[in-house]
This record gives C-alpha cells, sequence and structure tokens, in this order.
C-alpha cells in the first residue's frame, strides 16, 4: 500500500493566440488546451512513490522455532528526502517505531507476546525475542519520507513460529511376519509438534491411502497426529507387479517380503521417516521321504539272497573256528593241517 504526495501541475504553458494566420475554432482551442493539462498532470505525477523506491519486509527465519529469536529486516531506498520514520506492526497495531529526528530514536510500545531488543534493532530492522505461538501471522514495516514529499510506502510478510518434533514417528504392527490373506493392521503416530507433522504410510514404496486419522493436542498445547492401517494382504503385495487399488510397481525387498514406511512432515522444515521389514512366515521342515525294496540291510561283499545269506554265515563261523584253534594250538597250522594222515580205513568202517 504506497501513499502519494499530491501531482504537481504547472498551467502557464502558453497556448496558441488568436492572431494566429491560422485561427483555430473555440471548441478545438478548448480540446486542446484540456490535452495539454492532462499530460501536464500526468508528467508530474509520481504514483504515489515519491522520494520512495522501494520497500521489502524480510522474516528470518520465516519458520521460527518457539523460543528463538526473530529478525524483521525492513529494505528500502530512498531518492533525495531523508527518512522521516520506520514503523512496525503487528496487524493493525504498532510495537516499533525509529524516529532519527526525534529523541529518543527508538520507541517501543507495549504488546502482549512481543519482547523488542532495542540493543539489535534500529532504523532498518526489529529483533524480537523469544518467540511464542501467538505472533504467528502477518507483520508489517511502514516507511516515510521527510519533506518535501512526506511519501509513505508499506510493505508485508508473514512469520510461522513452529515446534518441531523431537524424533520420528513410531510405526507399530500386529505380527512381524505376514502371508497372502492375513490383515495387515498397523498405527503410526508422530512426536508432538506444532504445526501438526502430515503422515504417510507406504508399502513396497506405495502409498497406502487410509482414513483412519486422529490428533491429540498436549497440555503444552502441541499436536500428534496418527494413522491406523487396516489391509487386506493379497500375493502381488509380496512380490513384483501391481498394488490393487494403489496403481504403480511394488519396490519392496527381495524374499517376498514387505517393507512398511510411515513419513512424518511439516513443510520443508522436517521430515523423518520410520520402516519396518515384515517377512514371510518361516514354515516347518518336511522330513526326507526314504524308500526302499527291502527291508533287509545287506552287508557289503556278501552274495544277497537267502541262500547266499546262510552260506556266508557258515563260512565267516569256519574262519573264526580255525583262528580259535590256532591260537589253543600253536604248533597247528595250516601246513600241518593240509598234510596230516588220512584215517585208518577200519575208523572209516567204524
Amino acid at each position: 500500500m504506497i501513499g502519494s504526495n499530491w501531482c504537481k501541475m504547472d498551467t502557464g504553458s502558453g497556448v496558441a493566440s488568436r492572431g494566429s494566420s491560422r485561427p483555430i475554432g473555440y471548441s478545438a482551442l478548448k480540446r486542446f488546451v484540456s490535452l495539454a493539462i492532462l499530460l501536464q498532470i500526468i508528467a508530474n505525477c509520481d504514483y504515489g512513490f515519491g522520494a520512495i523506491r522501494s520497500v521489502q519486509l524480510v522474516v528470518e527465519p520465516p519458520a521460527v522455532r518457539r523460543g528463538q529469536h526473530a529478525t524483521l529486516r525492513c529494505l528500502y531506498e530512498l531518492d533525495d528526502s531523508p527518512l522521516y520514520s520506520v514503523k512496525f506492526y503487528r496487524g493493525l497495531r504498532e510495537f516499533y517505531r525509529y524516529s532519527p529526528s526525534q529523541l529518543p530514536s527508538k520507541k517501543i510500545f507495549p504488546f502482549p507476546g512481543i519482547n523488542v531488543d532495542a540493543s539489535l534493532s534500529d532504523n532498518r530492522q526489529v529483533v524480537i525475542k523469544n518467540v511464542g505461538f501467538g505472533l504467528s501471522g502477518n507483520f508489517s514495516c511502514e516507511v516515510t519520507a521527510d519533506a518535501p514529499s512526506f511519501s509513505t510506502a508499506t510493505e508485508q510478510a508473514s512469520m510461522q513460529v513452529v515446534e518441531l518434533p523431537d524424533s520420528g514417528p513410531t510405526l507399530w504392527t500386529e505380527h512381524s511376519r505376514y502371508e497372502p490373506g492375513d490383515v495387515l493392521r498397523a498405527n503410526c503416530t508422530s512426536q508432538p509438534s506444532r504445526p501438526k507433522a502430515e503422515l504417510t504410510l507406504t508399502l513396497n514404496n506405495m502409498v497406502v491411502y487410509t482414513s483412519h486419522e486422529e490428533t491429540r493436542t498436549t497440555t503444552d498445547n502441541l499436536i500428534s497426529s496418527s494413522l491406523t492401517l487396516r489391509l487386506h494382504l493379497q500375493s502381488s503385495h509380496f512380490g513384483s507387479g501391481l498394488l490393487p487399488g494403489l496403481g504403480g510397481s511394488v519396490g519392496g525387498p527381495a524374499g517376498g517380503a514387505l517393507l512398511l514406511r510411515c513419513t512424518a512432515t511439516i513443510g520443508k522444515l522436517y521430515e523423518r521417516y520410520t520402516e519396518l521389514e515384515l517377512g514371510v512366515p518361516q514354515r516347518d521342515p518336511i522330513p526326507a521321504r526314504v524308500t526302499s525294496s527291502s527291508a533287509t540291510r545287506i552287508l557289503p561283499g556278501i552274495p544277497g539272497g537267502s541262500t547266499g545269506s546262510l552260506t556266508g554265515w557258515l563260512l565267516i563261523a569256519m574262519v573264526i573256528a580255525l583262528a580259535l584253534a590256532m591260537l589253543h594250538n600253536p604248533a597247528l597250522d595250516l601246513q600241518t593241517i593240509s598234510h596230516s594222515p588220512p584215517a585208518p580205513s577200519s575208523m572209516l568202517q567204524r
């Protein structure tokens, strides 16, 4: 909003005399004079700027944490006229003024919640200490030039007082492992803040929309937001493909697991997330099936079958008996046994 000084009008310009060689009609002369006066007014008007070339109000930082300091910078340029005053307003109420021609040059007006640091404030800025939530809103600075123009220009800007969460959101699920057909129940809750954090749930990098959102206000006027999810899981949720009702492709962890993430954001000031990797249930091992054509184990090196088995056992018994006989009678050896005289015929006959 820019105030203007009076436009200067010079009507002393000459008009064609009646003694001209080519007489001009009265109506034409009247129109010519009116047009000349209008052009003179337009040329001499400053359109409200006067001695003020430009004004800009900058809030640093634009979003300040509760309890910190904020600086309002009024950037202006003057032409020939000196500065008369700089005023700062919260809404329509003035709280600080700088007038170089007055003593004291700095004046502070009481305003609830505004604590001006006079040592850091001057004709270009005002510093507010220990800001609270009540100061969120519009501020303005008004610059007035001194004589001869006394022109005035005003500019405004907005300040936001915030309290950011101390940590990321809390993410909870009913189980740690899921399979197709299960119902995924989850909850995401942000830490108290002001303004409240916006929560977003994603499953394998795809946004999951839920309408069940709650907010809770603490005794310190901070706000905590909460999202509750109930999703019937399908096979497509566990692998590459499309999520029903969500669109797009799935990009989850390997092995068919689910990656659930909750992200909390507050404009461009804050963004934190918490994620959980939900695996597939571990199944009990299945014993290996053992098959055989016969329940009888066959010793290696011994012919199989019923007759072969009996012959093998007789051969083993004979070897054991021979070994025992040699132990009891060392003089007996294989050569003696092989050369022993034949039995008498009488004995054979008997």
